[in-house]
């Protein structure tokens, strides 16, 4: 037992002596040598340094300066690395630090840890002025804390603590970041971010969620200063957003964008301020499919082409298939215009529809109309409000101005059919006046209303500058006959406005009274001229024709009802007071009278030209 006794205490003395001398010998030259021998046969590789820093009062701290570690294709070296050693068990370290360390991971085959035992975990590793190359972005003066690391049987290992990151420079496949934050820690299959931030071109973004593979769930979003400043910012951004992986989906609980500005070749916003709800990007599903979107915005202008809408205000969601617009409002065209509504791919309910002082043309109203979807199968319109507006149709062959347009409608319900048709609800229309082709109205009014497709024309007045034409009327288009009635009754009716609006070869001027009253069918044109019935009669007023005076009145009317138009002769008086005619299931038979008397025949329903003698 004594010689045990002996043994062991000589075996003991001779480690302490061995470890004293280890000691010794990191404080003075030949520390290197020492590490190296010490470290060669622990860790597979090759690892140098250009000096060894350990002092006695700290045992279990040691720095390495220039570090250089070489392991088959891998080559790492750094500034300086610094280690504390645990007394607890050899496998564990306190804690690592390493400055200055540059890592490729363009090919992450060889970036790996796996010389490293498995069994290997340190308490904190720290980094700081690190640089990261990846495929397409590079980070630089990169800082990292990265708590309770584990080697096990991962390639890098894995942090089950908290890990953040600081990086003063990000280029991110053009896009250049800086102040890039990240806090986050481990959760089952992914991260959880508590908070990741960073600065583009002065705007702050920052976020919060939760990553797995195949999946990127922020439960908040913010940009607050965006600026898109042209088209190859734009570009930039879009080319970025393209990397993209194409098979996740991004989910995003909330989004608030604040003072966002772009301005690009087609599309320019200013000032915008949007906050959004459930939004999804999902792969191979088109971004505006969004099935539980709720978003509200406003801005100083949006322009789209030739548009641009000032001060708009928006609050939207959308509900499975369908779009809900709670508000929608914006200066436009000197005006003002406003919406709210539900809307899906087959029925539209317009709840509201304002617009007060616009100036239309087709011309402004073209571009909208060819960017708006499909029409829908259905059509309604709680309630609409148009207030002193002008719509302007200036062609030469055609002009048109109506200025001062009011109209007010309820209950609408329009139906496609054929075309475009008021099937149920309460409109009328007016304005302060109006030009058409050459002709003056003051103060034109409509009113119509509509009840299952029977459509009531309840008043059309046109007021001219020396008379006004009056006309009531229904159509039942819920019939598939369409029986049809008009009642007609003017003063000091221009008779040129006939040729001037229906261009109706008629080539009278002056004026003239009428009354008419007809009915008949409009499924389509045969039932139209087999089914028209009713009367008319009209007074000339100081009716002129160009006419030829050698060729007589019959001839002439009967060519005027043909084509071409006839020609313009010399002009004089029309010698006839008064027009009666009547209809009796399309068998046309009336009287032109004055200071001779012709008769006409026309059966409409058989030949499209009259017999008159």
């Amino acid at each position: 037992m004594r010689i045990l006794a002996k043994l062991f205490a000589s075996f003991f003395i001779l480690i302490i002596i061995s470890l004293s001398v280890i000691f010794v010998l990191l404080h003075t030259r030949h520390a290197i040598q020492v590490f190296t021998a010490l470290i060669t046969p622990i860790l597979p590789g090759t690892l140098t340094a250009e000096q060894v820093d350990y002092h006695w009062q700290r045992p279990l701290h040691l720095t390495l300066t220039q570090p250089n570690y070489q392991y088959g294709h891998q080559h790492w070296q750094a500034n300086t690395a610094r280690v504390q050693f645990s007394v607890e068990r050899w496998s564990h370290l306190q804690w690592v630090r390493i400055d200055g360390l540059s890592l490729d991971l363009t090919d992450r085959a060889i970036t790996s840890l796996d010389m490293l035992p498995a069994t290997l975990t340190i308490g904190r590793v720290l980094f700081n002025d690190l640089s990261l190359q990846g495929q397409g972005w590079q980070a630089q003066q990169v800082s990292a804390q990265l708590d309770d690391w584990h080697k096990g049987q991962a390639p890098l290992g894995s942090v089950r603590g908290r890990a953040q990151w600081e990086a003063k420079q990000v280029d991110w496949h053009g896009l250049q970041a800086s102040r890039l934050l990240v806090d986050a820690t481990p959760a089952p299959n992914g991260w959880q971010f508590r908070g990741v931030s960073f600065e583009w071109q002065g705007a702050a973004i920052s976020a919060q969620g939760h990553w797995q593979p195949g999946a990127l769930a922020l439960t908040q979003l913010t940009l607050s200063d965006v600026i898109i400043d042209g088209e190859d910012t734009y570009q930039r951004v879009s080319n970025a957003l393209l990397q993209w992986p194409h098979t996740t989906t991004l989910t995003i609980d909330r989004t608030d964008i604040r003072q966002l500005s772009a301005e690009t070749e087609q599309f320019s916003v200013n000032g915008l301020t949007l906050s959004a709800e459930h939004i999804t990007i999902a792969p191979k599903t088109p971004w505006w499919q969004q099935p539980k979107l709720r978003a509200s915005f406003n801005a100083d202008y949006i322009r789209w082409h030739t548009q641009t809408w000032d001060q708009p205000l928006g609050d939207i969601e959308r509900h499975g298939e369908s779009w809900v617009i709670h508000q929608l409002t914006s200066q436009w065209q000197e005006g003002f215009v406003g919406l709210s509504g539900h809307f899906s791919k087959r029925h539209w309910q317009i709840d509201k529809l304002q617009a007060n002082n616009l100036t239309l043309s087709h011309a402004v109203l073209s571009p909208l109309m060819a960017a708006l979807p499909e029409w829908p199968e259905t059509l309604f319109i709680d309630d609409v409000s148009l207030k002193h507006n002008q719509w302007l149709a200036l062609s030469p062959q055609f002009p048109i101005k109506i200025s001062g347009i009011d109209v007010n409608g309820r209950a609408l319900q329009l139906s496609p059919f054929k075309q475009w048709r008021l099937t149920d609800g309460s409109l009328t229309a007016s304005a302060s006046h109006a030009s058409i082709n050459q002709h003056w109205l003051a103060e034109p009014y409509l009113r119509l209303d509509a009840d299952q497709g029977k459509l009531t024309l309840q008043q059309l007045l046109l007021g001219f500058p020396d008379g006004q034409l009056a006309v009531s009327g229904a159509w039942d288009l819920s019939a598939p006959s369409q029986p049809w009635s008009l009642l007609v009754d003017g003063l000091q009716i221009p008779l040129s406005v006939y040729q001037d609006w229906f261009d109706w070869p008629l080539p009278l001027t002056g004026f003239h009274d009428i009354e008419a009253k007809w009915s008949g069918l409009a499924a389509d044109r045969e039932s139209f001229n087999v089914g028209l019935n009713g009367e008319m009669d009209i007074t000339f007023l100081d009716a002129k024709t160009h006419a030829d005076s050698e060729t007589n009145w019959a001839t002439q009317i009967s060519a005027w009802l043909q084509q071409p138009s006839p020609k313009k002769d010399k002009q004089q008086t029309f010698p006839f007071e008064t027009l009666s005619i009547d209809a009796d299931r399309g068998q046309l038979t009336g009287a032109l009278q004055g200071e001779t008397r012709l008769s006409i025949q026309w059966p409409i329903y058989r030949t499209d030209a009259p017999r008159i003698r």
